[in-house]
C-alpha cells in the first residue's frame, strides 16, 4: 500500500492534477497503467469516463468528444491506431488537455505525430514498470523538442541510473547499459518467489532489464528490452530501431521486429507489419525503404504484412508469440 501510495503522490504531483480533470479510461484497471488513472484521479476528486473495450476506436472518440474529456493515456498500440486507422487526428477535441503515453516505446515518428495532431494538448512521455507500482520516469512536454525519444529522468521520489552490465558503473553518455530503479514506489519482491526476487530486486533496487543511453545532460534514451534484442551475424540489433525505419512510411499502422533462430546468422530480423485501410503497400516497398535507410545488418530477411498481431492483456505486442509464428 506504501508502494501506492508514494507513486500516486509523485504522479499527481508531475502531471499537476486537480478535480478539474476528466480522464478517457481505456486502459484495464488490473493494468498497473489502468490502476495509476484511478488512483491519481479518484485521489485529487477528478472524474473518469470508462469505456469498455478499445475495438471501435471511433466510439471511444465519441465518448470522450460528447462526455468532454481533458485527458487521454494509451500505450503504443493505442496510439498506433488512433493516429493512423481512426479520424484522431481530424477531429477538434476542444477540452482535451494532456495526452499520457506509456507502456513501451512509441516511436519518435509517430511521437512527432502525435504532438501535431492536438497542439493544444501536453503530450506526457513516461515509462514505468509494474514491480515500480506504476510509473518511474517523464519527459516534461516542453522539452519534446529537444529531447524527442528520451524518457526523461526519474519522477519524484524516484532514482533512476543507467549502468553498465559488467561492472554495474554508471555509463557514460552514448554507452549502453541497464536502468536501475530505486525509491518508494519499488516493489519489495515477487510475492512467494525468492528466487525470482533476487534476480529482479538487489538492495531496494530494481533491475529493469532495459537498456538504455543517457545523453551529456542525464536524460534517458530506452535501445530495447534485453529480451527483445536480436543478436544477427555478430551484430547486437535493437529491434526498435528497425521498428522506427518502417513506421516513417505514412500508410503503416504498426511495426514489430522480432529475431528468428538461423544455423547461419544465429537470428535473422523478420518485420511484421499492420497496414492502414485501402493501403497498397507491400512487402518489398517496405524491404526497399529498409535498404535504404538502414544499415546491411539490420536488414530484415523477411517483411510479413498481417491484420493484426497477438497482444496481452494490457495491449502490448506478445514478441514471444509473434516469434513462434515467425518461426512456423
Amino acid at each position: 500500500h506504501s508502494n501506492i501510495q508514494a507513486n500516486t503522490a509523485s504522479i499527481v504531483q508531475y502531471l499537476e492534477l486537480t478535480s478539474a480533470e476528466r480522464m478517457m479510461v481505456i486502459l484495464p484497471l488490473f493494468y498497473c497503467f489502468g490502476a495509476s488513472l484511478l488512483h491519481t484521479h479518484l485521489r485529487v476528486g477528478a472524474s473518469l469516463v470508462l469505456s469498455n473495450t478499445f475495438a471501435y476506436p471511433e466510439t471511444v472518440l465519441d465518448l470522450m468528444e460528447s462526455t468532454h474529456c481533458t485527458g487521454f493515456a494509451g500505450v503504443p498500440s493505442t496510439y498506433q491506431t488512433l493516429l493512423r486507422n481512426s479520424t484522431f487526428p481530424q477531429r477538434s477535441l476542444p477540452s482535451l488537455r494532456k495526452l499520457q503515453q506509456a507502456g513501451g516505446k512509441l516511436h519518435d515518428a509517430l511521437l512527432k505525430e502525435l504532438i501535431n495532431s492536438h497542439p493544444s494538448a501536453k503530450v506526457y512521455v513516461m515509462y514505468g514498470q509494474t514491480e515500480a507500482t506504476a510509473r518511474l520516469s517523464y519527459l516534461p512536454p516542453e522539452l519534446l523538442a529537444t529531447k524527442l525519444g528520451s524518457i526523461g529522468k526519474g519522477i519524484p521520489g524516484v532514482s533512476l541510473s543507467v549502468v553498465r552490465e559488467e561492472d554495474r558503473q554508471p555509463v557514460k553518455p552514448g554507452e549502453t547499459g541497464e536502468i536501475i530503479a530505486s525509491g518508494d514506489n519499488i516493489s519489495p519482491g515477487y510475492y512467494q518467489d525468492l528466487t525470482a526476487s533476487q534476480e529482479k530486486f538487489s538492495h531496494g533496487k530494481l533491475l529493469t532489464g532495459d537498456m538504455a543511453t543517457v545523453d551529456e545532460d542525464g536524460f534517458i534514451y530506452i535501445v530495447d528490452r534485453k529480451s527483445d534484442f536480436i543478436k544477427s551475424y555478430g551484430h547486437r540489433v535493437s529491434s526498435y530501431e528497425v521498428e522506427e525505419c518502417v513506421l516513417q512510411i505514412p500508410s503503416v499502422v504498426a511495426a514489430a521486429a522480432v529475431g528468428i533462430p538461423d544455423e547461419a546468422a544465429g537470428e535473422i530480423i523478420k518485420v511484421f507489419v499492420i497496414l492502414s485501410k485501402g493501403s497498397t503497400l507491400d512487402a518489398e516497398d517496405i524491404m526497399a525503404h529498409c535498404h535504404a535507410h538502414l544499415p546491411r545488418h539490420m536488414y530484415p530477411r523477411e517483411i510479413i504484412i498481417t491484420t493484426a498481431f497477438p497482444m496481452n492483456a494490457h495491449g502490448k505486442v506478445n514478441k514471444p508469440e509473434l516469434r513462434k509464428f515467425g518461426s512456423s
